[in-house]
């Protein structure tokens, strides 16, 4: 009766418990590197390198580059480089973004996780979702980490979308 319980007890161990680490195993696309982007797309890339390196379907509107199907959007500045890497993984006609940041935050990371994994961030900030927003009502949690460039935003307290950004 003991070897059966320690089995399993064991068993479920190995089949319910995961840490940020294993997480990361659990995701097979990008790594998302807080200040400089994910493979293939980097913040001061040009727009000719983004469309030829990352993908060929980045439409362009409005001072960015749109990417529906991998959950992406890039905004560039007046000199042709992307300025800022928009990650979504909850926004509405966008494909979830599939990757995690070098520190295992990804999409089914809660606000503690992230503090857990940043420490103090550089400023916070509530609001909530307008009418023309993508989640109209939605409570809107932001955290940003300005020296490490990245931002994170949660809606109702999930995580919508992390921003890779110029850090200062």
């Amino acid at each position: 009766m003991l070897r059966l319980m320690l089995l399993l007890c064991y068993t479920l161990n190995l089949l319910g418990c995961t840490s940020v680490a294993d997480q990361k195993q659990s995701y097979d696309s990008y790594t998302i590197t807080p200040g400089i982007g994910i493979e293939n797309l980097s913040l001061g890339d040009s727009i000719e390198h983004a469309t030829s390196n990352f993908s060929k379907d980045f439409v362009m509107k409005d001072g960015y580059l749109l990417l529906p199907t991998k959950g992406i959007d890039a905004s560039y500045n007046n000199e042709g480089k992307i300025a800022a890497i928009f990650l979504y993984y909850r926004l509405p006609k966008y494909k979830s973004f599939e990757g995690i940041t070098d520190k295992g935050i990804g999409k089914n990371s809660s606000i503690q996780d992230v503090y857990k994994a940043y420490g103090t961030p550089t400023r916070e900030g509530d609001s909530v979702v307008s009418e023309f927003g993508a989640m109209p009502g939605a409570h809107e949690h932001t955290i940003t980490y300005r020296h490490s460039g990245i931002e994170f935003t949660f809606w109702d307290k999930q995580l919508a979308d992390i921003r890779v950004i110029n850090s200062r």
